[in-house]
């Protein structure tokens, strides 16, 4: 009976170690697969944060990339009207001269005769009329820019008889006359050539020579334009309509 009951007590210590073995080998098991499971979720949540920090990422280089397109296309509109507000007013200052012109066209010298009767003085030196009149007629002949004496000639720009001078635009000159216009120069210089005005200054010994030219400069309108327009006001023409 004692070889029995060691028998049985190795059987039952065998058996319990197995037991005890299968025990830890399963905990093992579980131990390493938990590891591996938060091994994974660590991973994973690593992987989120990386793709969650780049979507931050993205948004702010879209939000800044909007506030780029937006300044852009503000400032490209700021551009386009300053470029249209730049080729209206330089189109003003041309057609009102106040900007320096050159083209092809005519010049007009006006000199005194040189020898006159002493009791017709008056007929035989220039007068502000004969300057008028030789400004009217180009005009007539489509002169787009007028000078005398490289006195740019506007709207209310004066030719007046000063004594021995003439005053224009309020600035006194005397003879020679120097009359440049810039147009089309065929058409000017028939037009002057054949022109009563200029024939009869010739009749009373009036010096006056025309050519045509190539190039011709004239400067800008240099007087103070302020007092100009002082006492005019300008229409509003869209209330005028709602009337």
């Amino acid at each position: 009976m004692k070889f029995k009951d060691n028998v049985f007590i190795l059987f039952f210590i065998f058996a319990l170690f197995g037991i005890l073995v299968t025990i830890q080998i399963r905990s093992t098991v579980g131990m390493q697969r938990a590891s591996a499971e938060t091994l994974d979720m660590g991973r994973l949540k690593g992987q989120l944060d990386t793709r969650i920090k780049a979507g931050e990422d993205y948004k702010s280089q879209i939000a800044k990339l909007e506030n780029d397109k937006e300044a852009f296309l503000k400032a490209s509109s700021i551009n386009v009207a300053n470029v249209i507000s730049k080729s209206e007013l330089d189109n003003l200052k041309l057609i009102s001269g106040l900007s320096d012109v050159t083209g092809d066209g005519v010049i007009i010298t006006l000199n005194d005769a040189e020898k006159f009767d002493s009791d017709r003085v008056m007929d035989f030196i220039i007068h502000d009329s004969d300057i008028l009149n030789v400004v009217n007629q180009l005009k007539i002949a489509g002169a787009q820019a007028i000078s005398i004496n490289n006195e740019r000639i506007i709207a209310t720009s004066e030719q007046l008889c000063s004594g021995p001078t003439i005053k224009i635009n309020n600035n006194r000159y005397a003879v020679p006359y120097e009359i440049k216009a810039i147009g089309d120069s065929a058409a000017l210089y028939a037009t002057m050539k054949d022109n009563d005005i200029v024939k009869e200054m010739i009749e009373l010994k009036k010096r006056v020579t025309l050519t045509q030219e190539k190039d011709i400069v004239i400067p800008k309108f240099l007087n103070n334009i302020n007092g100009l327009t002082s006492r005019l006001e300008v229409i509003d023409n869209e209330s005028k309509k709602d009337k």
